[in-house]
């Protein structure tokens, strides 16, 4: 069985959600997709744009919240920008266990994404460095 990634959005952390939203528009073209999401699990605030060819990829504008939210550390040690990919996945719990047969480090248990209608999630740190996040496929609309 193959595990079957889809690119669904990359995270761009910002330290502005607001300001990051009119450039994106202004200087990228991108059109806003959904208004301003709190996330409580990772005390931020996303933000989802289309990237203009279908439904995905699309760029999530992250915010932190406060000096505890997750994303904090690498707003401040890098000014921000790219964070992680984001895949879409028929079965999460295939792919994770993949992951870790690659000796990736599986980053706390499967929640639901407030960014994500709910749907399965999980946070996967590669081998490779990079930090990726599964959301379990579903009919969602951001």
């Amino acid at each position: 069985m193959k595990i079957g990634l889809r690119l669904d959005h990359i995270g761009i952390v910002v330290k502005d959600i607001e300001q990051a939203s009119q450039d994106y528009q202004r200087i990228h073209g991108l059109r806003q997709k959904t208004k301003r999401i709190q996330e409580p699990a990772h005390d931020v605030e996303i933000m989802f744009f289309e990237t203009g060819h279908g439904s995905m990829p699309m760029i999530e504008l992250i915010m932190p919240l406060s000096d505890s939210s997750k994303v904090s550390g690498f707003l401040k040690k890098t000014g921000g920008g790219i964070h992680h990919l984001a895949y879409e996945v028929d079965n999460i719990n295939y792919v994770i266990d993949h992951y870790k047969s690659m000796g990736s480090i599986i980053l706390g248990d499967i929640v639901p994404g407030a960014g994500h209608s709910n749907l399965p999630t999980v946070w996967i740190y590669t081998p490779d460095k990079s930090l990726i996040e599964l959301i379990q496929k579903g009919h969602h609309e951001k």
